[in-house]
């Protein structure tokens, strides 16, 4: 353990195994890949505590949420493209952040909407400023009903997930028999993340802990035994493609410690600015809808999921 709180994982948080190799050598913080079942995952983390704190009471800012009203817009046009919302009256929302999905969700369809968010800050303005039904808590300790659900949705959530199977368990228990689940999450074995490599810009070892395939994404969720999946869809974002197609052009080749160093990023993550927020909030709707597609392929994929009767 370090000054910081960082501990040692005990083995692959899908399959438990516990031989790995060194995928990416990030400093402090390695990114290995389970000899067993093929998951990517954060070899060490936050101790327990210090993990919650992180997200209580210090996760959020300007960056944050700009970023989450670009992507609700985005990801208000996937689902709608992937859910009846004509048969969906109750929806979960895990991991709400400032509740911008809610917002647009709820103006659009006639459904009751329910918000769960770990972070104070974010959780503090889905309810003060959007006026949203949204826990500060997490999801076991809402008091929520379960089966209640007819959707429960959750953006870019797993990923900092200490034990994703479980978490993708707990998610099941709230939808009702016959209803959906939709998990999203970044694919760290897409064109992109192989050609970028270390300097792929999802790769945040100490807060993106828990790293994904399509291969290990759908080998979690069937491995919940009540999920089956329906659909599944993937796209990349186009400012990925421009990091790529420039660092390709000038002959760039990141090494993990250019990219990361953990004392660096806590003291100034959530200080740090959403780069070309206009641009993104006029552009990134219209280019997922144009883009996106079964293959999956893409930087960013989703699963819809639908659970047994």
């Amino acid at each position: 353990m370090t000054s910081i709180g960082l501990i040692d994982r005990d083995g692959c948080p899908l399959c438990y195994g516990r031989e790995a190799t060194i995928f990416i050598p990030f400093p402090a913080i390695p990114v290995v890949r389970c000899r067993s079942c093929g998951f990517l995952y954060s070899s060490r983390v936050f101790a327990e505590g210090t993990l919650a704190t992180y997200y209580e009471t210090g996760f959020g800012g300007l960056r944050h949420r700009r970023g989450q009203l670009v992507n609700a817009a985005v990801n208000a046009m996937v689902l709608e493209r992937i859910v009846d919302f004509g048969a969906v009256r109750t929806l979960l929302d895990v991991g709400t952040g400032y509740g911008f999905l809610l917002r647009e969700l709820s103006a659009r369809h006639e459904l009751r909407a329910t918000g769960v968010e770990v972070s104070r800050q974010e959780a503090d303005h889905a309810r003060r400023v959007l006026d949203l039904d949204v826990r500060n808590c997490s999801l076991a300790e809402s008091g929520l009903r379960r089966e209640a659900y007819d959707l429960v949705t959750t953006f870019e959530v797993i990923e900092h997930v200490p034990y994703p199977r479980r978490f993708l368990t707990e998610l099941a228990e709230y939808v009702k028999p016959g209803g959906y689940l939709v998990v999203m999450t970044d694919n760290f074995d897409g064109r992109m993340a192989k050609s970028l490599g270390a300097a792929f810009p999802k790769w945040i070892p100490h807060s993106h802990i828990s790293h994904f395939s399509p291969a290990t994404l759908r080998k979690a969720i069937e491995g919940t035994g009540t999920l089956e999946i329906v659909r599944s869809l993937s796209f990349t974002p186009w400012d990925v493609l421009l990091r790529d197609a420039y660092y390709r052009a000038r002959g760039i080749k990141k090494k993990p410690a250019e990219v990361f160093d953990l004392e660096t990023t806590l003291a100034t993550e959530m200080r740090g600015t959403y780069r070309l927020f206009s641009i993104r909030r006029l552009l990134n709707r219209t280019w997922a809808r144009l883009t996106i597609s079964a293959e999956m392929d893409g930087d960013l994929m989703y699963y819809l999921c639908k659970k047994r009767s």
